[in-house]
């Protein structure tokens, strides 16, 4: 199916439904779920909505579905992870959904974490503060994000190298989470 997508783009989102709709197994079902949320389609949000349905009292597949989303490489998805920070299903409580979602952005797509703008680093620094005081094992954890620093064209090194230094000012940083933070500064890259 993947290779039907990259082949032929929007015709064979139907496929792709089609598979979401009667996949007999979970894994067949989240492969095109994965598939159709790196569309720009209506059946993209049918897709993503009636999962959410369907498997809302679970955490562990609902994770999934935020670290779906969290996962598409495109320029709209900084926008889409900001909003699943504020969904009611979304806690700081609950560290695989931090992971699912924050950790997925973060860590493991970055196109929209390097945003030009900055507004992923500015999406993880606010994490990182908010999470430490209850978390600082996950907190620190997602500092290593900013490891990469020195490796990156001129602007976006500089925007994060300030959002590190905003960190390390930020007063009642964890202990755990100041020294990675000291880590990530000095690290090579």
């Amino acid at each position: 199916l993947s290779y039907l997508m990259a082949a032929e783009g929007d015709r064979a989102i139907g496929r792709a439904m089609t598979q979401f709709d009667t996949a007999p197994t979970m894994t067949d079902r989240l492969a095109a779920l994965a598939l159709l949320a790196m569309t720009e389609s209506a059946a993209r949000e049918a897709a993503l909505a009636r999962f959410y349905e369907a498997w809302r009292g679970d955490d562990l597949v609902l994770d999934k579905w935020f670290a779906i989303q969290a996962g598409v490489a495109a320029a709209t998805t900084l926008g889409h992870v900001q909003a699943l920070a504020r969904h009611a299903d979304f806690t700081l409580r609950n560290p695989n959904r931090v992971r699912a979602l924050i950790g997925t952005f973060s860590q493991a797509n970055p196109l929209a974490f390097h945003d030009p703008s900055g507004a992923g680093y500015e999406l993880l620094a606010r994490t990182v503060i908010a999470l430490d005081a209850a978390n600082p094992q996950l907190a620190s954890r997602l500092v290593t994000a900013f490891g990469l620093w020195r490796r990156l064209p001129e602007a976006r090194r500089e925007m994060m190298r300030e959002t590190l230094a905003t960190l390390a000012r930020h007063p009642g940083l964890s202990a755990n989470t100041g020294e990675m933070v000291r880590k990530m500064f000095t690290a090579a890259g």
